[in-house]
């Protein structure tokens, strides 16, 4: 089950010390799963969400109240 959820990059990632968490992410919020998700997170590295989209994992005080999660990862089984 996942429990994580990632957000996909404006192109290419820059450097998260020069640009705002917002400002580096594009469209809703993937769910990612638990064993790669943290990995990924402890690494600063992309990881591939439950619909196969690349994303970068966010923290929850940066993701904004109204984004939803994608239709694919939503309905995934």
């Amino acid at each position: 089950m996942p429990n994580l959820v990632g957000r996909a990059l404006n192109g290419v990632a820059p450097d998260p010390q020069q640009v705002p968490p917002a400002a580096r992410w594009t469209g809703p919020l993937h769910a990612v799963a638990e064993g790669p998700g943290r990995a990924a997170r402890e690494a600063s590295e992309q990881v591939p969400g439950l619909c196969g989209q690349w994303v970068e994992i966010v923290a929850v005080e940066d993701v904004p109240d109204d984004t939803g999660l994608c239709q694919a990862c939503q309905y995934s089984s």
